[in-house]
């Protein structure tokens, strides 16, 4: 016999996606960084944060 609440227990993709938002944050953030200077950094790293972390839930999401 199992545990019904083992199986439908899922890993939660939230630290996949404060990753993931971290990663293209500083990505995004570096690329904006040459063209624009410090405000572009910050700018781009917000952006590309909310994005890819956005990315990642939406992704969970369509899987279930």
């Amino acid at each position: 016999m199992t545990d019904s609440k083992a199986q439908t227990r899922k890993p939660s993709p939230v630290p996949r996606a404060v990753l993931a938002g971290l990663i293209a944050g500083l990505v995004a953030g570096y690329i904006s960084s040459i063209f624009v200077g410090l405000i572009g950094f910050a700018i781009g790293f917000v952006v590309g944060a909310l994005m890819g972390s956005q990315t990642v839930l939406v992704m969970n999401r369509t899987k279930e």
